[in-house]
């Protein structure tokens, strides 16, 4: 029996446009980009601090509206202050091991969650780090109650630095506060993405893909926006920082987030790094970046 050929790609996009074409195709159209971009990136981390040579402890906490969040500790024989990760969309807690490992060895106690709708931790909606700074909230939280003597740092990623600033008023009591790749508002977010990696027809999606996520989170568009919460984070002292090819975060949309914020703040371009690979392009000059800012905030 001959089996049926998939579609070519050009007519993948002929038929996504005419459904386009009907109030009733594009509602649908949109509604499905949500649901997607929405979907959570749940299951076990395949990678644990051991792989890395780190000693470490399972932590849960809950959040103020009752999900379970499953975490890691790693701690360093003397710590001078714990150093609190967030992750970003579709990654879980694995993803920053690099950075536990390199804090840890500065003596860190370093703690990092799973999101929720990620990894190992409740939730079935991911919603760009609105309800996420719920997470952010909860760990602050675990943090200062297990070693209340201590300061603590938050250190956001992408989603995660975006939750970090919907948590303002939990995070301002930090002793310095690091955003990476943090995006400036949900409209900009939406239309960076829908521009890169898609096809155009989809940029014709953007307003529709908004207003049916905001329906389906129970949000508004204005709420959706770092840069109208980053201010709140004073007195904490802020280092802002984004690849100088991310097209997601854009080093304009991270300039201008970097006006927003109160001083004390910083902000860095770390040359050639994209949106997913800021540490990892950074290498050693990310690492005395983000040291060197710790140091003059942590007492030693």
């Amino acid at each position: 029996m001959a089996q049926t050929q998939p579609a070519k790609p050009w007519l993948r996009d002929f038929l996504a446009q005419v459904a386009l074409s009907t109030g009733v195709g594009y509602v649908a159209a949109a509604y499905t980009v949500s649901r997607w971009l929405t979907r959570p990136s749940t299951g076990r981390p395949q990678e644990t601090p051991d792989q890395l040579g780190m000693p470490w402890d399972r932590l849960e906490c809950r959040t103020a509206d009752g999900l379970r969040l499953h975490g890691w500790v790693v701690q360093p024989p003397r710590p001078r202050a714990t150093v609190a990760i967030f992750h970003g969309i579709r990654r879980n807690r694995s993803s920053v091991l690099g950075r536990m490992a390199f804090l840890a060895s500065e003596g860190y106690r370093c703690v990092a969650f799973d999101h929720r709708a990620h990894g190992e931790s409740g939730g079935r909606k991911s919603s760009f780090g609105y309800h996420e700074g719920r997470d952010v909230a909860a760990v602050l939280h675990l943090v200062q109650d297990r070693w209340p003597h201590q300061p603590q740092v938050a250190l956001g990623i992408s989603m995660g630095a975006a939750a970090v600033c919907y948590a303002a008023e939990h995070a301002r009591n930090c002793a310095a506060i690091v955003l990476e790749s943090c995006y400036y508002d949900i409209a900009s977010a939406f239309e960076n993405r829908l521009q890169n990696g898609y096809p155009p027809w989809y940029q014709r999606l953007s307003r529709g893909v908004i207003w049916v996520t905001e329906r389906r989170l129970g949000l508004r568009l204005g709420q959706l926006s770092p840069a109208e919460h980053v201010a709140r984070l004073a007195p904490a002292p802020v280092l802002l920082m984004t690849g100088t090819e991310d097209r997601h975060a854009t080093p304009h949309e991270t300039h201008k987030l970097y006006e927003r914020c109160c001083d004390p703040k910083d902000v860095w371009l770390v040359p050639g790094a994209t949106h997913r690979d800021v540490f990892e392009i950074g290498g050693r000059a990310y690492q005395r970046r983000v040291l060197d800012f710790l140091a003059d905030r942590v007492a030693a």
